[in-house]
């Protein structure tokens, strides 16, 4: 028994380590798009993803003044105790926090953005990167690629068998298993 457990770990492990998506860290909005109608209030959430430690961010959003209005921001001040900014002026919201060493690291709610539709559309909040800052410990600015949350899946779908590798991994992972499964077997009959 411990011969098979030790070739799943063997098999699985590996396969594990290539199904995770290697990336920077994120801002990420949820909704990115979604259709919608006017005098409607809808919920927004500006969440952050950063595998390396931060202990400030600067994050700027751009929205269409037009088709939104902004009414509330809802800050996590549990994660991030220490907030500067969190303002909603012509078409630009800003939020700025941070948190003592040895930062944040993970990934957590940074504010929820309460806002009410004028009229109908589709367009939603739309993160600055070229004035948004994700800061290290050493004050290095670590932001890496912006997505939304539904750009971050058709990722991990593209990784996990969007081109096929995902599939040719899984054959080989239970070829492998199976092969493994026999030796065993064959040498447990001897």
């Amino acid at each position: 028994m411990k011969y098979i457990a030790f070739l799943v770990g063997v098999l699985l492990v590996p396969s594990l380590a290539l199904a995770h998506h290697p990336g920077g860290n994120h801002i990420l909005v949820s909704p990115a798009a979604m259709d919608y109608q006017a005098g409607k209030e809808m919920l927004l959430e500006v969440r952050l993803s950063a595998p390396e430690a931060i202990t400030s961010f600067r994050i700027h959003l751009r929205y269409d003044t037009a088709l939104l209005e902004v009414r509330e921001i809802r800050t996590n001040t549990d994660t991030f105790p220490f907030w500067w900014s969190q303002k909603a002026e012509d078409g630009l919201i800003e939020l700025e926090a941070s948190i003592p060493s040895p930062g944040f690291s993970g990934e957590d709610l940074i504010a929820t953005v309460v806002v009410s539709t004028k009229q109908a559309g589709n367009k939603m909040l739309e993160v600055d990167e070229a004035s948004s800052l994700l800061l290290s410990a050493q004050d290095e600015n670590i932001l890496g690629p912006v997505d939304s949350l539904e750009q971050r899946d058709e990722n991990a779908a593209d990784l996990a068998g969007g081109t096929g590798f995902g599939i040719l991994l899984g054959i080989l992972l239970l070829g492998g298993l199976a092969v493994g499964v026999w030796v065993f077997w064959r040498a447990r009959r001897k």
